[in-house]
C-alpha cells in the first residue's frame, strides 16, 4: 500500500471529523438524483467514504453494498453511523476481487486521487456490462467562480480556493476535462448533471437558509457548466 498516498488521505480527515453542512447538503442532493434510477436487488460499490454520510444512506437504497476506504480515520467515522458494512481497507488500485457491482459511486473522490484516469479505468473493471458509475467532482467555471474571476478575486478559473486545499483537492475539473478523463479510461458518459448553481459566495448561500440552498442545488441540474459541482453518470464504453 502506498504510505504516502494515506497519509495525504489521512491528513483531510479533520475535515470529515468536523463535518461541514454545504457538504451534507451536496450528498443529499446526489442521493435525491441516484433514488431516480432502479435499485431494486442490485449491488453497490461506494469508493471513498470520507465521514460516511454518504455511506450511511447508501445503506438504505441497498441491501448489498460494499466500501472501499484506505484511510483508517475515516473507516473509524464510518463504523459510527454503519458499523456493519462490508469495508475493505485499501487503496482503489489495490482492490482485488472477481466482483463485479451493478452500481459504484466515486462522488466527490476524484479529485483527490493521484492518477484520475487509473482510478476511473479500475472502476471500469469493477462494474458489470450493463452497470453505472456515479462519479462527482468540483467544477472550476462554476458562475461563482466565473464572478471571482471578473472581480479579480482569482488569478484563473484553476486557482484553487482555500476550502479546496482543506480538502485535500488536486485538481479541479470542467465538463470537457472530465468527459475526456472518462473516454480515456474506457468509459462513456451518459449524463451529465450540474450539482448546485451557486451565484453568491458560500458564506452569503448560508445566509439564505436551508431551502435556498437546496432550491439551488436542484436549479443547476440542466447546466452543468456553470455548476460548482458536476455528476457525470457513465458505464462501460465498448458494450
Amino acid at each position: 500500500m502506498n504510505k504516502k498516498e494515506i497519509e495525504h488521505l489521512e491528513s483531510i480527515n479533520p475535515f470529515y471529523e468536523k463535518g461541514d453542512h454545504m457538504d451534507a447538503l451536496m450528498i443529499e442532493r446526489e442521493i435525491e438524483i441516484i433514488k431516480q434510477y432502479n435499485l431494486t436487488g442490485k449491488s453497490a460499490l461506494e469508493v471513498g467514504c470520507g465521514s460516511g454520510l454518504s455511506t450511511e444512506k447508501l445503506c438504505d437504497l441497498f441491501d448489498d453494498i460494499e466500501v472501499i476506504e484506505p484511510a483508517p480515520k475515516n473507516i473509524d467515522l464510518l463504523r459510527r453511523r454503519v458499523p456493519n458494512v462490508i469495508c475493505h481497507n485499501v487503496l482503489l488500485e489495490d482492490f482485488n476481487t472477481q466482483r463485479k457491482y451493478d452500481f459504484i459511486f466515486f462522488l466527490n473522490v476524484i479529485e483527490h486521487v493521484e492518477d484520475p484516469i487509473s482510478s476511473l479505468r479500475a472502476l471500469s473493471h469493477l462494474v458489470k456490462d450493463e452497470g453505472l458509475i456515479f462519479i462527482s467532482g468540483p467544477n472550476c467555471m462554476s458562475l461563482n467562480r466565473r464572478a471571482g474571476y471578473k472581480m479579480g478575486l482569482l488569478k484563473g478559473y484553476d486557482q484553487m480556493a482555500p476550502k479546496d486545499y482543506e480538502v485535500g483537492h488536486r485538481r479541479l475539473y470542467t465538463v470537457d476535462m472530465l468527459t475526456e478523463h472518462c473516454e480515456e479510461a474506457g468509459l462513456k458518459i451518459l449524463s451529465m448533471k450540474g450539482m448546485y448553481l451557486k451565484p453568491l459566495a458560500e458564506s452569503q448561500m448560508i445566509k439564505l437558509g436551508d431551502e435556498v440552498i437546496r432550491a439551488f442545488y436542484a436549479l443547476g441540474e440542466d447546466t452543468p457548466q456553470l455548476c460548482a459541482s458536476l455528476l457525470a453518470i457513465a458505464t462501460k464504453k465498448y458494450y
